[in-house]
């Protein structure tokens, strides 16, 4: 396991007053990161999501699929979320790493 930084989304503006979305610190918590390997990759390949890897962390409230998530240097922006077994133990997050660290202003 893991650190990863959870970002959420705030209003703000720029020089000029423009609104822009900024992404300040949510939560830090541990996560377990896996990528998808073998018949699994295959199978994601066919639907063109070679790329994704999976986040397990513990259920909390306020987490949610909005978010972005900094793990190792690298941005994920969060592509689904499954609660476990419906229990509010453990969330598995699907996510895609995003292309050269920038998404929708981070």
């Amino acid at each position: 396991m893991e650190a990863s930084n959870y970002f959420s989304q705030s209003p703000g503006k720029d020089e000029d007053g423009f609104p822009i979305i900024q992404w300040t610190d949510h939560v830090k918590v541990w996560a377990a990161i896996k990528t998808l390997k073998g018949k699994a990759f295959y199978e994601a390949a066919a639907d063109q999501l070679q790329d994704m890897k999976t986040f397990g962390i513990r259920y909390r409230k306020d987490v949610d699929d909005n978010m972005r998530i900094r793990h190792k240097d690298k941005i994920y922006k969060i592509i689904s979320m499954n609660n476990d077994d419906e229990n509010n133990q453990w969330w598995t997050i699907h996510v895609r790493e995003t292309k050269d660290g920038v998404v929708d202003g981070f």
